[in-house]
């Protein structure tokens, strides 16, 4: 039996470091970095040290490729040493980048 890719999208390899930021349950400000793992029209996928509650809304910034907006948590799973997470792009963010990765080496 063969297993079969459900995504309605194409996932691209990214390894570039994020920098997060999430109002937490208390109201506080909270801070995390993670790294990406792919990203696909719909997303990205990255992993960090911290857990985001699933619907929070982040801020997201990839410095390497200056781009930065908006995101909300789809899923959370751990895995390795962290979590996975699942982040719904805003379609700006999510075109700005995509160019930037098309472009960087």
């Amino acid at each position: 039996m063969t297993d079969r890719d459900l995504r309605r999208a194409k996932r691209t390899p990214c390894t570039l470091p994020v920098r997060l930021a999430w109002a937490g349950a208390d109201g506080a400000d909270r801070y995390g970095r993670g790294k990406c793992r792919d990203i696909s029209p719909d997303g990205l996928r990255i992993e960090t040290s911290e857990t985001i509650p699933a619907q929070s809304y982040v801020n997201v910034r990839v410095e390497k490729v200056d781009v930065a907006g908006s995101a909300r948590v789809r899923y959370v799973r751990r895995g390795g040493i962290g979590y996975v997470i699942g982040l719904e792009l805003t379609q700006k963010v999510r075109q700005q980048l995509l160019d930037a990765l098309r472009q960087t080496p």
